[in-house]
Parts: C-alpha cells; structure tokens; sequence
C-alpha cells in the first residue's frame, strides 16, 4: 500500500508497525531463528502492543482494523522477521473464521479473551494435509453435546495458542469445524516440530482424548466444515503474500546495501550489469507480489470474491522469495553463503509457504480452474 492511498488510521498503525518492528523484531531476527524461538519477552509485548486485538470489533475490545491495514501489518512485520508475521497471520485467520461463522454465545465466550490469548486453525492430520478424506479426527453427538476424538499435527502456532478450531468428521463424508481451548479435559499438547525454516513461529501437534464440548461450540452449520476451512486458507493466503513481500524487501534491502559499499577490483557492484539484473528481479518481484496481495485484500473489504487472488500472492510471492534469496545471496556471494548474514534463512523462511495453506501445485490448480471457470 502507498503512503499516499492509506487513510489517516491506516498510516498511523503503519507507522507505529514500522517503529515496533524496527526497536522490537528486527534487531532480533538472527537470534529468532539460531533460538528456533521468539526472544524473551517478544510475544508478550505482541499482546501488550495491541497486535492480537487488530482485527477484534471494538465490543471485544478490539481496534477494528480493515483486511488492507491488516495485510500491510503483517508485511511491516514480516520485514523484521517473517516468524513474527506468519505467527500473527495464524491467529488473524482463525479469528476472521469466528467472526464469520460463530454463533453468539461462542463469541461471547472466545473474543473478549482474543487480545491476550492465541487462536490457532487445524486441518492437518498425520494421514493428510488439505485434502479432507485423509481426515480420521471425529465428533459424536451425544445428547446436547458432542465429544471430540482425534490427533491434529502441522498446526500453525500449535503448542503456543491457546484455544483451536478444529476440523473433524461428523459422519461419512460430512465434516464440522469445532471450537477447543487447552483447558479442556482430554486435551493435550503434542510434539512440536523441527522445521527448518519459520523457526520462531511453533508449528505443533495436539491430541483431542473424549473432548467434551456444547452445541454452540460447533462453528457454523454441521457439514459446513470444508466451506470454513477453505475460506481460512484463503485470508491466510492473502496474509502469507503480505510476508513473503516482507521477505523480499529485506532480501533486497541487504543484496543494495551490499552492493553500494562493495567494489570488483575497481569497479563498484553498483555499476555491472549482472548485478543491476538480480537487483531488478528481486525488486520486481516485491512489488508484484505486494500488488497482487493488495488486490486480495481490497476485494475482502469490499466483499467481492477474493480467492484466486489470494492464491496468485501465495503461489507467486513463495516461488519468487526463494528466487530472490537466491538471487541476492549471489550478490553477496561467499558472504551470502554465511551465517553472519540473514540471506539464508530467508531462503528458508520462504521456502516454507511453498507448502504451507496448500502447496503451490495446489494453488496452480486452483488457479486455473478458477480461470475455465469464467
């Protein structure tokens, strides 16, 4: 988003995002990923910040703020350290589904506790990842409520966020979204996993033992399940174009850094051509990315049909962040190759949201059948 087109509420929060992310995320970003955590303390000046109330309404104590000032949020952040975007970006998408589909009484229970605790969306399950038949997890009515049994893996924020809708079958070839919270009997935390990528954001396990859980924690309608968990892939998907432009930007702003103070024999890098190519590619994909996630994100907050879009940012930006890692670790050549500079990690922090919210080849597909479609 250009300065010049943001309101006056949108510039302030953008403001305020650069300056947190600049003091706050940034100068820790190296650390995140040798942590393979969030430094002490980060996550809790997250909430004491504000940032998981953004996308609250204001009865919630939320700040209310619009899909577009969200996305550039997620982008501001994701420059300083693509974990703290895509943590972000799980508990966004998770509460948009709330928001859509809960009931009131679910919204009443969850949301004012939504600005100090993480909510997390699970599909995943050791037998599958995004397609359903693969699902094995369950819930059985019984009387006036249900009980959950099942194992969920690959969960964004898993292990971190507190509260989780669930994706689960409630009969052949029917499945239901549930609301769960860790202080359920019967619910208990899994292994987190070993990425090598993302290393700050945790991406865990949780194992669902006779959850017992009312009627209005269904989410939506029973057999609405598919519907919501699609719509969750396509806001995180718009979010997830928000911080692989946010990996390229800092990709581009180390490779010129680079190159302005570096000299071959007596020639500065600035002045070869073949150094100019992989800046203007990486620069070039940044700003596509960053247009195409934008789009995403004024379609949402006008209510018209944003899926493909979303799908565009996700497939182009993944692919064309590990292009311009690689790009500007050559800039840098055996300096990039070192761990002293962030160039490798971000080739691994974006290599990630190629698989991610469905992999690029199912975003192709979904793309072009979106396309014959027309």
């Amino acid at each position: 988003m250009f300065d010049n087109t943001m309101t006056a509420k949108q510039k302030m929060l953008h403001e305020m995002v650069v300056d947190f992310t600049e003091n706050e995320v940034a100068p820790f970003d190296m650390e995140i990923d040798r942590k393979g955590d969030f430094t002490d303390g980060l996550f809790q000046k997250l909430i004491d910040t504000g940032f998981l109330a953004l996308t609250l309404p204001k009865e919630y104590g939320g700040a209310e703020f619009d899909p577009i000032a969200v996305a550039q949020t997620i982008n501001d952040l994701s420059y300083g350290n693509a974990s703290v975007g895509v943590t972000l970006e799980g508990h966004y998408k998770s509460i948009d589904q709330l928001l859509l589909y809960g009931n009131q009484a679910l919204l009443d229970e969850y949301l004012p506790t939504a600005s100090q605790r993480i909510f997390a969306f699970s599909n995943t399950e050791p037998s599958g990842g995004s397609n359903p038949t693969g699902i094995r997890s369950t819930a059985v009515k019984e009387g006036d409520h249900w009980v959950l049994n099942g194992d969920k893996v690959m969960i964004t924020n898993g292990g971190l966020a507190e509260v989780y809708t669930v994706l689960v079958k409630t009969g052949d070839n029917e499945f239901s979204c549930f609301v769960v919270d860790k202080d359920m009997p019967g619910f208990t935390f899994g292994k987190r996993e070993d990425f090598i990528g993302l290393r700050g954001t945790p991406v865990g396990e949780i194992v669902m033992d006779n959850i017992v859980v009312p009627e209005s924690h269904l989410l939506g309608k029973r057999g609405q399940g598919i519907e919501i968990a699609d719509q969750a892939h396509d806001d995180a998907r718009i979010l997830m174009g928000a911080v692989l432009t946010g990996i390229m930007e800092h990709a581009l702003k180390i490779a010129t850094d680079y190159a302005k103070q570096r000299k071959a024999l007596d020639t500065p890098l600035t002045e070869l051509q073949v150094i100019q190519e992989k800046i203007a590619n990486i620069a070039i994909s940044k700003e596509l990315t960053k247009l195409v996630y934008q789009q995403a994100a004024i379609n949402k907050q006008n209510h018209l049909p944003y899926m493909e879009e979303a799908a565009m940012a996700k497939t182009f930006g993944s692919r064309s962040a590990v292009a311009a890692g690689d790009d500007a670790l050559q800039v840098l050549a055996g300096y990039g190759y070192s761990r002293e500079y962030p160039i490798e990690h971000l080739i691994r922090d974006a290599r990630a949201l190629e698989i991610a919210e469905g992999t690029v080849e199912k975003m192709r597909s979904a793309i072009a059948k979106a396309e014959f479609a027309k």
